[in-house]
C-alpha cells in the first residue's frame, strides 16, 4: 500500500476550506452533541430493564446486593476509562496503518483524541479512521452484553450502559461518516483533524462543479505550523 497516497504533508494550491467544526468553543455544537450523545442510553438502558424485569422476573433492586452491584458499577466506570483511551487508541492506529505518520495524543474538557494533526488526510484514511471504533467496540459490547446477561441481568444491564456511551461517544464521527457518504461522497476531500477541531479541503473546481461555496477561516495552512 502506498501510504503517501492516503496524505498531504501541506494543503495543495488549489484546495479550499468548506466545512470546519470546532468542538471545544462552539457551544452549539457541543449542546447538540451532548443531547444526542444521550439518545442511546435513554433508550437502550430502560429496555434492557424492562426486558430484565417482565422477561427474566429480575428486580434490579432486589438484586443489587446480592449480585454484587456496588462492585459491579465500580467496574464499570473502569471499564469506561479504560474504554475512552482505546476508543482514541484505535483512531489513531488506524490512521498509523495509512499514513504512517507520527501519532498525537491530547485531552480537553470535551474532546479526547489521538490521530495525526500535522498532516491532510485524504477520504479513504479519513472514513475508516472514524469508523473503526464505532465497528469494534459496537461488535464487543454486544457480545459482552449477551454473555454477561447469561450471569446476571444486572451485569448485562451495565455492559449495555457502556455500549450506549460507547454510541453516544461516536456521535461526532458518525457525523463526519454522514457527510462524506452523502453531500460530500464525490469530492477528493482533505481532513485535517487537531482533535477539537476538524477542517475539511477540496478543489476549488469541485467547489464550483457541485456548488459547494468555501468558508473563510484564519487556520495554519502546512504541517509545520501546527503546534499542539
Amino acid at each position: 500500500m502506498d501510504r503517501h497516497s492516503n496524505f498531504e504533508t501541506s494543503l495543495p494550491e488549489d484546495y479550499v476550506l468548506i466545512k470546519h467544526i470546532d468542538a471545544k468553543n462552539n457551544g452549539k455544537l457541543i449542546a447538540i452533541y451532548t443531547i444526542l450523545s444521550f439518545v442511546p442510553l435513554i433508550i437502550i438502558l430502560p429496555a434492557l430493564c424492562f426486558i430484565a424485569y417482565y422477561c427474566n422476573k429480575y428486580s434490579i433492586t432486589d438484586m443489587w446486593y446480592a449480585d454484587y452491584g456496588p462492585v459491579a458499577l465500580l467496574v464499570t466506570c473502569g471499564v469506561l476509562i479504560l474504554y475512552i483511551v482505546l476508543h482514541e487508541l484505535v483512531h489513531g492506529i488506524t490512521y498509523k496503518f495509512f499514513t504512517g505518520a507520527k501519532l498525537t495524543f491530547g485531552l480537553t474538557l470535551t474532546v479526547a483524541f489521538c490521530g495525526v494533526p500535522h498532516i491532510y488526510v485524504r477520504k479513504k484514511a479519513s472514513v475508516f479512521a472514524l469508523m473503526m471504533p464505532f465497528l469494534i467496540f459496537s461488535v464487543i459490547f454486544i457480545a459482552l452484553t449477551i454473555c454477561l446477561w447469561l450471569i446476571s441481568p444486572l451485569y448485562g444491564i451495565l455492559s449495555g450502559a457502556v455500549f450506549s456511551i460507547h454510541l453516544g461517544g461516536c456521535v461526532g464521527d458518525l457525523h463526519w461518516i454522514s457527510m462524506y457518504i452523502t453531500k460530500y461522497r464525490h469530492c477528493n476531500t482533505l481532513m485535517r483533524d487537531t482533535g477539537p477541531e476538524q477542517w475539511l479541503y477540496i478543489p476549488k473546481s469541485e467547489s464550483e462543479k457541485y456548488s459547494i461555496a468555501p468558508i473563510p477561516f484564519t487556520h495554519p495552512q502546512n504541517a509545520e505550523n501546527f503546534s499542539s
